[in-house]
């Protein structure tokens, strides 16, 4: 009898990309000279209509300054909205929006210190592919059935997670700001929750006693389990993480001072269930003419979320007219942007560039300077997959910087680099039969057939207008599949196929 089946194919990759420039302006008294302004974005989802996405956000800036004589941290804060636009985007579609600083700004004139960010963002949605085909098809029509993986979302979780840490006999007199990145390691389904692991590499800028700055690390590994009802062990979570806000406060007992840091997270994770199901592709008839429909399906999967950990690392030179170097005081503003990734026999291949401000000493002089790096990268990740896609995103987790002489600083940047893995592939399925006027054939007709190399017997019997057990049995002689060459009969006179 006749099968249909409704395949639920679902694909869960980047839909829309777009930027935004967010502005913030303090005024100042007196005069600064600005050494490095850091930013951290925070985004939201909004309405979701068709064609287009809108967010809110936050940016927070920290800028580094020399004003009086000293260091300082001028922070502000600026609140934004904006849209993403995608013909993709559908009405009650609950989009993932990520955001990365990819440039930020700040120049002082006339007591006005102005800051600028440029913000890339990305949506990450659950595309549904769906259709209707048929797996068995009516007696007398033979089926050619191809067994075809696909995914299908079953749930999407968004939660926020506070998380503390602390750190103790911390010599400073004041913290200036502290710069928190997030990276997920793991992204593990449970029954009804996804249990997410990952690490909060914070960089707290301290100034000294002698009116210097500092940098003083914190690494927060956290473990979070997400809602999410009808997962299931078996399934595949994709995960992600962004700061929301991260505050560090120094804290004093006598003599002993201590850091103690609040960081809000926001969790999401969209869980997918790997699927099998046998579609007909191709059918024929022996005895009488049909009308096939087909339908040209999109099936997509996914493996398990990855991260890996990788360095880049490079010299930056000053220019004659800079400062020496004789101490590195702080690096700030770290990023890292992945502008390709692809893959190729089975490695995943990415290039970007990782970035920075190194604030430094001169001994001589008794003055603070700083520099910006660029390090261009390009190379393959210890990835290993199937897959036919990678959209990768990357995190700074640490930035090692030594003066090989006054004028050359060494660069190592350590980076922890989360995969999404895809494939999606377009097949054709047959979704509807009709069944025609009976095929016109004289008694004792035969039908020669010169079998093709790597010929199936499913090919083979459409070929000769037969059953497969009907070209087993009147070519016992050779079997499938064929080495090319063959050549197989069927007499269709007397019994019928």
């Amino acid at each position: 009898m006749p099968e249909n089946i409704s395949i639920k194919s679902d694909d869960l990759s980047e839909i829309a990309r777009g930027q935004a420039v967010v502005e913030a302006r303090q005024t100042l008294d007196g005069e600064c000279r600005v050494l490095s302004v850091s930013a951290t974005c925070a985004v939201v989802p909004g309405e979701v209509f068709a064609g287009e996405a809108r967010y809110s956000g936050k940016v927070k800036f920290d800028c580094l300054v020399m004003q009086d004589g000293k260091i300082a941290c001028i922070t502000a804060v600026a609140d934004f909205s904006d849209k993403i636009s995608a013909a993709a985007f559908a009405s009650g579609m609950n989009p993932v929006i990520s955001s990365e600083i990819t440039n930020t700004e700040a120049a002082f004139e006339n007591g006005t210190l102005k800051l600028t960010a440029v913000i890339d963002t990305v949506a990450y949605a659950v595309t549904h592919c769906d259709f209707n085909c048929m797996s068995e098809c009516a007696d007398g029509i033979y089926t050619e059935k191809r067994d075809v993986e696909y995914c299908t979302a079953v749930s999407e979780t968004t939660e926020t997670a506070y998380i503390t840490d602390g750190m103790s006999d911390v010599k400073a007199s004041e913290i200036l700001c502290a710069l928190s990145r997030v990276a997920v390691s793991g992204a593990e389904c449970r029954d009804d929750e996804v249990k997410l692991t990952g690490t909060v590499y914070t960089d707290v800028i301290v100034r000294t006693d002698d009116d210097l700055a500092s940098t003083r690390r914190m690494v927060t590994p956290f473990v979070k389990s997400l809602s999410a009802p009808g997962v299931t062990p078996e399934n595949i979570a994709i995960a992600s993480a962004s700061v929301s806000d991260s505050t560090a406060t120094l804290t004093a007992d006598g003599e002993y001072k201590s850091i103690e840091l609040a960081i809000t997270l926001r969790l999401c994770a969209t869980v997918v269930e790997k699927n099998t199901r046998a579609v007909a592709v191709d059918v024929f008839c022996a005895d009488n003419e049909i009308e096939t429909a087909y339908v040209d399906a999109k099936l997509c999967t996914a493996e398990p979320f990855a991260t890996v950990t990788d360095s880049v690392d490079g010299q930056v030179a000053l220019d004659k007219d800079r400062l020496a170097a004789d101490n590195v005081m702080c690096v700030t503003n770290t990023f890292c942007t992945v502008t390709q990734s692809s893959v190729e026999d089975k490695r995943v291949n990415i290039e970007g560039l990782v970035g920075g401000d190194i604030v430094y000493y001169n001994a001589e002089k008794n003055a603070v300077d700083s520099i910006a790096f660029r390090l261009p990268f390009a190379m393959p990740l210890a990835l290993h997959t199937e897959a036919d896609a990678a959209c990768i995103t990357a995190v700074v987790t640490d930035v090692n910087v030594k003066i090989r002489r006054e004028s050359v600083f060494d660069v190592k940047a350590e980076i922890a680099f989360s995969a999404r893995l895809t494939s999606c592939r377009n097949i054709k399925a047959v979704c509807s039969v009709k069944l025609g006027e009976p095929i016109a054939r004289p008694d004792a007709t035969v039908i020669v057939h010169i079998a093709k190399p790597g010929e199936t017997l499913w090919q083979a019997a459409r070929a000769l207008c037969c059953s497969p057990e009907r070209v087993q049995e009147q070519n016992a002689a050779v079997q499938a599949p064929y080495a090319g060459g063959e050549r197989l009969i069927n007499v269709c006179g007397g019994r019928r196929p």
